[in-house]
């Protein structure tokens, strides 16, 4: 095998890897979200070595450009507040994840974070960002981003109600920075390993092909994909749990 593929995917594989990174950054570019809750549980079912931590590298990178771009915009009060509850739960996810990282368990508990990922995302009753709301919003999104590269829909729950750039600036820094956190306390953990890195790199040029093609699909795109989307992420994380019991 080439040096310059990742060590343990075959060409097969890892084309159908990038084509989910492909299709998962067309839904974040649409959506504003979205890139890890579609791209995990089928990268889970390629290759269990794909999740969490290549998927972290690549949405860290999307967000801290974006972070940057929008920096004039963040609201930096509640960016602290919600970092603050994160920090919590990237450590309470780490403690997690090294006791079922290497069993069979991790299958059920990565899945059944999907799913309750998906029920949030179908809330519509409208949260405001006060302080404990984000703190608490920010907890769960770190347990949850940590264990599944999938940690948005906390925040968008508390913040679905005020569209603003610096909604988006500040979601951007905080998936950003939050991120950069994870990784270092999974690495800290014994969790992050060269071959993780070495996927992620060979996997992010379907990552900004994706974002590239996604303005031109913005117009054959309507609010009614969303559901859909949410549906193909929930029967996937079902799939998982019958092939972790099965």
């Amino acid at each position: 095998m080439p040096e310059f593929m990742p060590p343990q995917l075959g060409w097969d594989i890892y084309a159908l890897a990038a084509l989910v990174i492909f299709f998962a950054a067309i839904v974040q570019s649409s959506f504003g979200m979205g890139f890890g809750q579609v791209a995990a549980p089928f990268l889970l079912l390629i290759d269990p070595a794909l999740v969490p931590v290549p998927i972290l590298f690549m949405g860290m990178t999307v967000a801290c450009m974006s972070a940057y771009r929008g920096r004039r915009d963040i609201v930096y009060g509640e960016l602290g507040v919600a970092l603050g509850g994160r920090l919590i739960g990237i450590f309470l996810a780490a403690e997690v994840m090294v006791i079922v990282m290497a069993s069979p368990h991790f299958a059920l508990v990565f899945a059944g974070l999907i799913l309750f990922a998906v029920a949030i995302s179908l809330v519509t009753k409208k949260f405001q960002p006060t302080p404990g709301a984000l703190f608490v919003a920010g907890g769960l999104s770190g347990f949850m981003g940590t264990i599944t590269s999938v940690g948005a829909p906390p925040m968008g729950l508390v913040y679905q109600s005020r569209a603003a750039a610096g909604v988006r600036a500040t979601l951007n820094a905080f998936f950003g920075a939050g991120t950069i956190i994870a990784l270092s306390v999974l690495a800290l953990y014994g969790l992050v390993k060269q071959e993780h890195i070495i996927l992620a790199i060979t996997l992010f040029p379907s990552l900004l092909l994706g974002t590239w093609a996604a303005r031109f699909l913005f117009r054959y795109i309507d609010q009614q994909f969303r559901p859909l989307v949410l549906g193909i992420c929930a029967t996937s994380a079902l799939v998982i749990v019958y092939k972790a019991v099965a």
